[in-house]
């Protein structure tokens, strides 16, 4: 008994993952971005991310930046591996929140708090 119940809460852990995978799939524009409380003067417009069904991701940025890669979510943390940019290593950031049509992300930008704030756009 006590085997399957082991079996029957990872199989329910896995599943929360993929349940997220599952919602941050499409199309997102940035609609705010903060640094310690404080907007970023660069146009949201600049930021956001497309995610595939097949864990695949992409990243744009201001200055022309892009990122291509792979993704996954584990325990509330979004997880990227850029392919495109060499010597890359893989990043994690906190879901703040997320639903059908909201994705709010915390990250730490050299020691300081960045919330990014993102719509569905599809």
């Amino acid at each position: 008994m006590k085997r399957l119940s082991l079996i029957l809460l990872l199989g329910m852990l896995a599943s929360c993952g993929n349940v997220q995978e599952q919602k941050l799939v499409g199309k997102w524009q940035a609609t705010s971005l903060m640094e310690d409380g404080m907007p970023i003067p660069v146009p949201p417009s600049e930021v956001g991310f497309e995610f595939f069904k097949n864990g695949y991701y992409h990243f744009r940025s201001t200055l022309n930046y892009k990122e291509a890669g792979t993704f996954s979510v584990s325990n509330g943390l979004l997880y990227t591996l850029d392919t495109l940019n060499e010597a890359s290593t893989e990043k994690s950031v906190q879901i703040l929140d997320l639903t059908k049509d909201s994705l709010f992300l915390k990250m730490n930008n050299e020691g300081k708090e960045r919330i990014v704030k993102l719509g569905r756009m599809n």
